[in-house]
């Protein structure tokens, strides 16, 4: 009787590890779809009221009160909302006071703040790339306080702080709950990111970004953004794609994640950035660089080859058919532009390594112009953080890029580990040409890793279950 009960745990602490309470507010079934169905309504009723009676100040504010009720109650729910308006990136509202994306993250926060002091759960934090990004934030403030130009520069930290925060909420939540909220929060970004790329062409958006940034596709719900960053929001919404395709076995979801993956990497390319592209190439292509698990999933790696071969078969149709701007083709095809660009940012590194030896505690992010002379920032994540915040900073971001390299390497194998290393992949090499450290964007996903890490052991522990009982059945017959 002992051994069986023993054998029993065993086989329970395969499925299931000591996990936090969850901070969503925990209400009947009925309820929660009846709460869905509600704020669903209203929310149309809203959109119906910007719509036709060009009202958008009102129609807002009766879509954003019960929005905000149901972020207190289900801080899942708040992540969706996130996730959702991430894509439309700043600008998008009042100028560039005000963003859409910006008053979602400050609710995110203050709804999650309200909730915790009723649900009260505990998160104990498991991961210690999050204490290493603790450490650097606060380099940052006092690294801000040596700096010229005091008040900007911790305004500057300030938006670090925030980004902290923001790493944390999610971390949080996606610690704290299942795959169901993974999923639906990398559903609520595929859809966003979806719905600004269509908005941008109906309100005309992405046609003025055309002309402004020579050719290159640059613009979200609102006014442009650099054309780079550009091509990491769709990137990822690309990876987010390819991972739900796998995993969602819904055919609506599906035909919606068909269309992503044909129209997401040609607007990578219309982007008209080398390093996004450069970035997924490389990322698409780097599984053929870890042949152990290749063989270990041959299946698994033959799916997403076909998938991946679809896209870019796809995509050279639809590129060939209807064309490029001649700017975005020459900027593409043109290698003495591409040398110059990379003449500039060697450039921009050799400042990075003379400043951070004159000025080791770094320039400031406002007084690196006036001290290197420089009209630019150095167009690399890890020269940005020498030269801008100095060595103590530079060593704090490789420590963390390591910590979070080694989270990725230790999740069992499988399609939740793959996504995250193309995600962990994509970031660090687009790091390589184009500073994101000031980008909550880049935050998030790394938390989004962080949190997902333990989905995928879960995940493994089902599988190992399962198999363990095929083996039991297995054995019990032959017997």
């Amino acid at each position: 009787m002992y051994t069986a009960y023993t054998n029993e745990t065993s086989k329970e602490d395969l499925l299931y590890e000591p996990s936090e309470r969850t901070s969503d507010i925990q209400l009947p079934p009925i309820i929660n779809t009846l709460l869905l169905v509600t704020w669903t309504v209203i929310s149309l009723f809203g959109l119906a009221i910007i719509y036709f009676t060009k009202s958008p100040l009102l129609g807002a504010l009766i879509i954003a009160i019960p929005t905000f009720i149901g972020m207190v109650i289900k801080p899942t729910f708040a992540l969706c909302m996130m996730m959702l308006v991430l894509p439309t990136g700043a600008g998008v509202g009042y100028a560039t006071t005000f963003s859409l994306d910006r008053g979602v993250g400050i609710a995110l926060a203050v709804s999650f703040l309200l909730n915790l002091m009723i649900s009260q759960p505990s998160l104990h934090v498991r991961n210690k790339a999050l204490w290493v990004l603790v450490i650097y934030t606060i380099w940052i403030f006092f690294s801000s306080l040596a700096a010229p130009y005091i008040g900007l520069e911790l305004q500057r930290a300030f938006t670090q702080f925030q980004s902290l925060t923001l790493v944390f909420i999610v971390y949080w939540i996606l610690q704290t709950n299942g795959e169901k909220t993974f999923h639906w929060a990398l559903r609520a970004y595929i859809v966003g990111t979806l719905g600004t790329i269509i908005i941008a062409y109906k309100s005309g958006a992405a046609m003025i970004a055309m002309e402004e940034e020579s050719g290159r596709y640059s613009a979200t719900a609102g006014e442009a953004i650099g054309a780079n960053l550009m091509a990491v929001l769709l990137s990822m919404a690309f990876f987010a794609t390819l991972y739900l395709l796998i995993r969602d076995k819904h055919i609506f979801w599906r035909i919606i994640y068909l269309i992503a993956l044909v129209s997401l990497p040609i607007m990578v390319i219309r982007t008209g950035s080398r390093g996004g592209l450069i970035s997924l190439v490389f990322t698409i292509s780097s599984p053929l660089l870890f042949i152990r698990q290749v063989l270990r999933r041959p299946a698994l790696a033959a799916l997403l080859l076909v998938i991946i071969l679809i896209a870019s078969a796809s995509t050279s149709l639809l590129i060939k058919k209807k064309g490029l701007e001649t700017t975005v083709a020459t900027r593409l095809t043109d290698i003495s532009y591409a040398e110059q660009s990379l003449g500039y940012r060697i450039n921009l590194i050799k400042k990075a390594i003379e400043a951070a030896g004159k000025y080791p505690t770094g320039t400031g992010s406002v007084g690196w112009f006036e001290r290197t002379g420089e009209n630019h920032i150095p167009h690399n994540d890890f020269f940005y953080a020498l030269g801008i915040y100095g060595i103590p900073a530079a060593m704090l971001f490789t420590v963390f890029a390591v910590i979070m390299m080694l989270t990725v390497k230790r999740m069992p194998l499988g399609i939740e580990k793959l996504y995250a290393r193309a995600v962990l992949t994509f970031l660090l090499v687009m790091g390589l040409d184009m500073v994101q450290l000031y980008q909550k964007d880049l935050w998030i996903f790394l938390a989004i890793i962080m949190g997902i890490e333990h989905i995928s052991r879960l995940k493994s522990n089902v599988t190992k279950y399962i198999d363990e009982q095929i083996d039991e059945e297995a054995a019990d017959i032959n017997y």
